[in-house]
């Protein structure tokens, strides 16, 4: 058996110097094809790299929601865009930016193709009646009839002094009737007629006529009219509006969509024509500066990402280069063995890109990382071949006898570690998701690649220099560290003691959570980021919604009614509210209508004079009814308590702007203010009364075109968009979103869908990599040594660091994330590099006293753990709170991985014994000593 072994490692050791001597024999030959290939590569990967930039490419394209979602996206126009949030003070300030914003958009044809501020209800004319439900209608009827003394009243006298005396009787209609008269003091004609029995008095009309009262009184040079009659006809419809602005939150945000024109098909595409968005709003901002603007939505969201993870990359890889290069220095005190390293590295990669273009093609979101993971891992190729030849110079050897020993007795282990990475890689191709399984299989190949280099340009660079440079002989020179003596010589208590207090951190310590939440992974600060949040927390909008499609107008209405009652939808936006199939129906109700609203008529614009002190005096009698207990109310006709402390609170701003204002400034503001609003009211009224037959039914012909061309595809399919009542960012809300929505129709798909198995496949597919690169790792250690002892000692340390990992998250707050997820087939291979080497150089016949001092293993594995800590490290410059989560997470396994084979494998080589192996001195020719 020991024959054995010693016959396979002869046949590595040879195998490896048969390579090396090759390249170091015709060294210009091999870096001339090197740098050649090089070139080729970067050519060819520049004119036919593809980028894949949508996160549906990461995951089968076998999978039913993905193919689904496709098909609608191919089917409906322009599913994504941006989503300009307009959040004015006042309305009328809102629409004017947006009005304006829309011109300058439209004139900019280089980045914008499209742009929808407003939905044109032209071919609605005459017929808006007919998109009012059935209990709309029966609604808005019983408001004209219950408002018919008031209509009549305003009708005779227009103006806000009588609406405002109107509304007091209204009120008092909703008290008890002997507090009525005990308070008022006086009764009106109007006083007989009752609400509908059983109705409750509805004040949200109140609060906004007061609202937009005050603003008018604080601001009246500034002041911009807000119509409040859309809560005294129907409140949440904005079927009597003849403007079409597309908005949410009650009226606080205004939207417009942008459909961009991409500047190319990289992985920023977006971005030229989203800074170009944004430059556009913050100079409309200087003339609106009461009005705050920005954009979101998914493009948005994933533009921003795109640009945020390029520069954080490109300013970690600058970092890393320098971090690198200044821990050779402070190590090794020069500059030429880890510029040559360093060399290798680049035209490796080079290979590499051009290797992945001819075989995949394309890079994801995913893959296109494989660079920066590669520089962390395969710099520690040539770092241990180059360390080795450097101690053999040190000590002595001439350079082709130093170039034997370090590739015979390194060699070996290089290639067993490089070979794990890269079956470790290899091996997450079997988890079943595309997006891991091409950057496994881009970067085992790149490690591959970079394994050859190390074995081919290295020493050919190293031929080449060797004549010019030398390596200085205290370069490698140990000290003796009196403290790891005195650490060393209780090795049992030693080890009873780590594991002791490994025990104690782990118990103490809870288990890593998980976060879901995609929006987690931006910058902090993030415009895009910050906006949904904002729609998320103050409206009833998103820019995630399911989707689902049906086949006719009956399907349609089926599905429709169905997604809305299910608990977890806030609502459903389709055609179906557009082309209702009950409009026969509806005709009959607006027939029941039309007598009561065409019965109300008069000189709504012919305005009284404005009375300060009647005002005032209307307005006490308001507020003292508003303010009784609600003992003193009819229980069947009080307003809930919210909206009375709403309208109270109104009340009172104004009340107070008006003591404070002078009777003839309070006068004027109000007279503008009443004339604005009863010109708004007469256009209501005419909007409403001109609506009132129809002459025919809504068709498809009548929808405006945008909402036929976004809602009907081309194979004429219409189509649902489901928002969610809840935060379907956070993965509970989500998951039961999903699954509520498949009960009605199991291929729903749409951006929660694809992120919810994407996320878990994700998920899955790390952790089954992960399983895969711990069997390949210890599969191939074995292989290496042959022997049980070597190999469990060369695996202890990863698990210890493993056991390590978990106090330290918890210490440093990380959580994991489908950014950081990949460190965990990741670790593994980062980790096992130097248990092999340390445990390799233990199995050499001791060294000389002389020699001794001299050996590279133990700095190597520093330097090499140290460039991989600093190249991962370097991250966490990142704003990207997920790259900057990637980075930290790895610096702290292969940190912990350090600690681990410098302290548990020390103290157990000095326990168990391992049985030397023949150095490959013993097989070569005497060697040549440089005196």
């Amino acid at each position: 058996m020991a024959q054995r072994r010693r016959l396979l490692q002869g046949i590595g050791q040879r195998g490896v110097w048969a390579i090396v001597r090759l390249s170091i024999t015709f060294p210009w030959t091999t870096l001339v094809m090197a740098v050649v290939l090089a070139g080729m590569a970067v050519w060819y990967t520049s004119t036919h790299l593809e980028f894949q930039t949508s996160r549906n490419a990461l995951v089968s394209q076998k999978a039913r929601y993905i193919q689904r979602f496709e098909d609608i996206d191919k089917d409906f126009n322009e599913l994504d865009s941006f989503i300009v949030v307009v959040e004015p003070q006042r309305f009328e300030r809102g629409k004017r930016f947006v009005d304006a914003l829309a011109a300058r958009l439209r004139a900019d044809t280089q980045h914008v193709s499209r742009v929808v501020d407003k939905i044109d209800t032209a071919g609605l004319e005459g017929k808006k009646l007919l998109l009012l439900s059935p209990e709309d209608l029966r609604t808005l009827r019983q408001r004209l009839q219950d408002a018919q003394d008031l209509l009549t009243d305003l009708a005779a006298a227009p103006g806000l002094q009588q609406l405002l005396v109107s509304i007091n009787q209204e009120i008092s209609k909703a008290l008890v009737t002997h507090l009525t008269t005990s308070f008022l003091g006086e009764a009106s004609s109007s006083t007989s007629t009752t609400p509908e029995e059983g109705q409750a008095l509805d004040v949200t009309f109140l609060s906004a006529l007061f609202s937009e009262m005050e603003q008018a009184l604080t601001a009246p040079a500034s002041y911009l009219f807000h119509s409040p009659w859309a809560s005294f006809f129907l409140k949440e419809s904005d079927v009597l509006s003849q403007e079409g602005y597309l908005t949410a939150g009650n009226d606080r945000f205004l939207f417009v969509l942008v459909e961009d024109r991409p500047a190319d098909s990289s992985f920023v595409k977006h971005a030229p024509p989203l800074q170009a968005l944004r430059d556009h709003i913050k100079a409309l901002q200087r003339d609106f500066p009461d009005v705050q603007a920005g954009v979101t939505g998914g493009m948005a969201l994933g533009s921003d990402e795109m640009l945020s993870s390029q520069h954080d990359t490109a300013l970690a890889t600058v970092l890393s280069l320098l971090g690198v290069g200044l821990a050779y220095i402070a190590i090794f005190w020069e500059v030429w063995s880890p510029l040559r390293v360093q060399i290798t590295l680049q035209l490796a990669i080079c290979w590499a890109l051009g290797f992945a273009t001819l075989t995949v093609g394309h890079l994801n979101i995913l893959s296109v990382t494989f660079a920066p993971v590669l520089i962390g891992l395969a710099d520690n190729l040539g770092i241990h071949l180059a360390a080795r030849y450097s101690e053999e110079r040190t000590a002595g050897y001439d350079f082709r006898t130093a170039m034997e020993i370090a590739a015979r007795q390194m060699g070996p282990g290089i290639v067993t570690a490089g070979i794990a990475v890269i079956l470790a890689f290899y091996a997450v191709i079997l988890a079943d998701f595309p997006g891991l399984a091409e950057l496994g299989f881009i970067a085992g190949s790149g490690e591959l690649l970079c394994l050859l280099a190390s074995f081919t340009v290295l020493p050919a660079l190293m031929a080449v220099s060797q004549s010019y440079l030398r390596t200085r002989p205290a370069a490698w020179q140990a000290k003796q560290h009196h403290a790891w003596s005195w650490f060393g010589r209780f090795p049992r208590l030693m080890l009873g003691v780590i594991g002791g207090l490994t025990l104690v951190a782990l118990c103490l310590s809870p288990l890593p959570q998980f976060d879901y939440n995609l929006l987690h992974l931006q910058a902090k600060g993030t415009e895009s980021v910050a906006w949904e949040n904002h729609l998320l927390e103050d409206s009833d909008r998103s820019s995630w919604y399911a989707l689902s499609t049906a086949d006719s107008l009956a399907e349609l209405h089926r599905k429709k009614a169905q997604f809305a009652a299910l608990p977890v939808v806030d609502r459903v936006e389709s055609l179906a509210s557009i082309l209702p199939i009950d409009q026969e129906e509806r005709l009959r109700l607006i027939a029941e209508l039309a007598p009561v609203a065409e019965s109300v008529s008069g000189a709504w614009e012919d305005v009284g004079p404005i009375e300060v002190d009647e005002i005032v005096n209307v307005l006490d009698k308001i507020r003292f009814k508003l303010q009784r207990p609600h003992t003193d109310w009819d229980p069947t006709k009080r307003p809930s308590e919210e909206a009375l402390t709403a309208a109270r609170a109104a009340l009172v701003a104004v009340q107070e702007r008006l003591k404070t204002m002078p009777p003839v400034a309070a006068s004027q503001a109000l007279d503008a203010f009443q004339r604005g609003l009863m010109a708004d009211f007469a256009a209501k009224l005419a909007l409403l009364q001109h609506n009132m037959h129809p002459a025919s039914l809504i068709t498809l012909d009548d929808v405006p075109s945008y909402l036929r061309e976004h809602f009907v595809g081309k194979s004429g399919r219409y189509l649902l968009q489901i928002f969610a009542r809840d935060n379907i960012w956070e993965r509970g809300p989500m998951q039961t979103f999903v699954s509520h929505l498949q009960v009605i129709d199991p291929d729903v798909t749409g951006p929660p869908v694809v992120a919810f198995y994407s996320i878990w496949n994700m998920q899955q597919g790390y952790v089954r990599g992960g399983v895969y690169a711990m069997l390949t790792i210890v599969g191939l250690t074995f292989l290496h040594f042959r022997r049980l002892k070597p190999t469990w000692l060369a695996l202890l340390p990863l698990g210890v660091a493993a056991l390590w990992m978990l106090p330290c998250m918890a210490l440093f707050g990380v959580q994991m994330n489908i950014a950081n997820l990949i460190v965990i087939p990741l670790f593994m291979v980062m980790s096992i590099d130097n248990g092999i080497h340390l445990v390799d150089r233990a199995l050499e016949p001791p060294r000389t006293a002389a020699q001794r001092p001299t050996q590279s293993t133990g700095r190597a594995v520093v330097l090499a753990t140290l460039t991989t800590i600093i190249g991962f490290g370097s991250l966490m410059v990142a704003r990207h709170a997920g790259i900057f989560s990637f980075g930290l997470l790895c610096a702290l396994s292969v940190s912990c991985n350090l600690l681990a084979v410098f302290t548990i494998l020390p103290l157990l080589l000095r326990i168990v014994r391992l049985q030397p192996v023949p150095s490959a001195t013993a097989e070569m020719t005497p060697a040549t000593r440089v005196e």
